[in-house]
């Protein structure tokens, strides 16, 4: 399975289910160097209001047209958000939790 590169030791080690994880706004754990690390919060900003505005055109679309077709569009458009999400999200290093 692919590994991300861990902005803070440089090396091949956040799995893919922890960069998704990272791409819903949760922190995750390097585990080669225990670095605590998110996604960008600014490019995470926009990426969620693209997500609501995906899901708004295509929720009204259907519910204009009464179909159901339009919200069977919205799959593999979402999934393609969601690929461009962890492929090109980059994360942060936090700082470490105080004493």
């Amino acid at each position: 399975m692919k590994q991300y590169t861990c902005p803070s030791c440089k090396q091949n080690a956040i799995p893919l289910t922890d960069k998704y994880r990272a791409g819903i706004w949760l922190i995750i754990l390097c585990p080669n160097c225990g670095a605590r690390l998110c996604a960008q919060p600014w490019l995470m900003m926009v990426a969620y209001m693209i997500y609501v505005w995906v899901a708004a055109w295509f929720g009204f679309w259907a519910w204009l047209e009464h179909a159901f077709m339009p919200l069977l569009y919205l799959i593999p458009i979402w999934l393609l958000l969601d690929f461009l999400n962890i492929t090109y999200m980059p994360l942060s290093v936090l700082r470490p939790k105080g004493p």
